[in-house]
């Protein structure tokens, strides 16, 4: 706290436990946070952090997570971990309304990888809740608050949080992987409803609603516009007994399934094509008090997930255009005597590292592709076929080949997109059978 005095930070949030404070600007150093916890830390607690942050940066998902920037002892012997200022969390951004499912799903996909890939490493969040879900000022969510030694350090009464918290959590104070895949089902029960799954009722005191967790399941989200195997796979999150749930690794599986499912048609690729459906049309009680309009989710319209179940990102989806050479007989579809469509300059011209997509090997009904880039990335394939109207994507992970069905006989462009998780990387189109290919 050399560089800032106590006096100037700025109280932002009061937790369970710890209190955040906005850290103003210093020099080039942005405007942070600093969480600053009632006491200060034994040598092993702070070994126990400091190894924690260490392994969660050497992690394929960091870009998803909140790190520590720094440990840092007040004057007065309290301890703080600064941190990057993220200006909303996911109950800001519910504001008491589901939100549309495709922003549902892709944020499924997103903390399902970093949890998976997390409890690979031996690690557990230990606090999964709608707190800890936050969106960073370019509009990508992340994980707070990850790790068991400041928890270990610093309890929490559980209770504040009970409707977020594992049965066992409540029972035995049990922190664990399966504890995580249950608070992230709550997470994204609030996502889809606008409410908890177990909302505190008139009169009820914090007690009564941890009854109810330990005792009554979860009332199930239905209705037209939810996919079955996403209120199926909510359900199996929320189970009372922890090894019946799947572990995160199987939950992200089944969100990229569900990601492929809730595509638009198309000519709607974009997750902001789908109706903002409210808890209205779900099967589920809604609060008839009249609120302001929500504000539209931040998160990256143009993007669409491409995580794996050890690696996470949003990549933003360029159009790629397939168009046919001016010999050939195909025709752009569009009305008669409108002008054609100038190509907009896209985000790839101006990336100075491209992947490098091998040219297609054309089997006939099958296309196999293989990239590379010098680092590792998370990957997405775009694939144009003549007479489609856009581009489809095709989800692939942290893998660099990739097998496309293709029909015989028309023209196909592909093109290759990746993520750090800070940066979007783009291949140069490749095309097969004769095709033009424009970014």
């Amino acid at each position: 706290m050399a560089e800032i005095s106590p006096d100037a930070l700025v109280p932002r949030a009061e937790g369970p436990v710890a209190a955040v404070f906005l850290v103003p600007p210093v020099g080039e150093r942005p405007t942070g946070v600093l969480k600053i916890y009632p006491r200060g830390l034994d040598r092993r607690t702070f070994n126990a952090v400091e190894v924690e942050q260490a392994k969660l940066a050497g992690l394929r998902v960091a870009g998803s997570v909140l790190l520590a920037e720094a440990i840092e002892e007040l004057p007065d012997g309290r301890t703080g971990v600064r941190m990057e200022f993220c200006p909303q969390s996911l109950i800001e951004l519910v504001q008491g309304r589901g939100l549309p499912i495709g922003d549902v799903v892709v944020l499924g996909q997103i903390l399902g990888s970093v949890l998976a890939e997390a409890h690979e490493a031996g690690l557990v969040h230990g606090g999964v809740t709608p707190s800890n879900v936050l969106e960073r000022p370019n509009g990508q969510p992340v994980l707070a608050d990850f790790g068991l030694a400041l928890r270990l350090r610093f309890p929490r009464d559980l209770t504040t949080a009970a409707a977020y918290t594992a049965p066992e959590v409540l029972r035995d104070g049990e922190l664990s992987e399966e504890a995580d895949v249950y608070g992230l089902g709550a997470v994204l029960y609030l996502a889809l409803t606008g409410q908890s799954p177990f909302p505190t009722r008139p009169g009820e005191t914090p007690d009564d609603v941890v009854l109810r967790v330990l005792r009554e399941p979860a009332p199930e989200v239905s209705g037209r516009d939810v996919p079955p195997g996403l209120t199926a796979l909510i359900r199996r999150m929320l189970a009372k007994e922890a090894a019946t749930r799947p572990d995160a690794a199987a939950v992200t599986r089944e969100f990229e399934t569900l990601l492929s499912g809730t595509t638009a048609p198309a000519d709607e690729l974009d997750f902001d094509d789908f109706r903002d459906e409210l808890p209205a049309h779900r099967n589920m009680p809604v609060a008839t008090t009249v609120r302001p309009p929500r504000r539209k989710l931040r998160w990256p319209r143009k993007e669409v997930l491409i995580g794996a179940a050890v690696a996470l990102a949003l990549v933003v989806v360029l159009p790629m255009l397939l168009r046919p050479k001016p010999e050939t007989t195909a025709t752009e579809q569009r009305p008669a005597g409108a002008a054609p469509v100038t190509p907009q300059p896209s985000q790839a011209s101006a990336t100075v590292q491209r992947i490098q997509l091998d040219p297609p090997q054309d089997k006939g009904t099958t296309v196999v592709l293989k990239w590379s880039f010098p680092q590792p990335l998370t990957y997405a394939v775009f694939v144009a076929e003549q007479g489609g109207k856009a581009p489809r994507s095709i989800y692939r992970g942290s893998g660099t080949t990739s097998t496309v069905q293709v029909s015989p006989g028309l023209k196909y462009c592909f093109e290759v997109q990746g993520t750090d998780g800070r940066e979007v990387f783009y291949s140069t189109p490749r095309s097969i059978r004769g095709a033009t290919c424009k970014s």
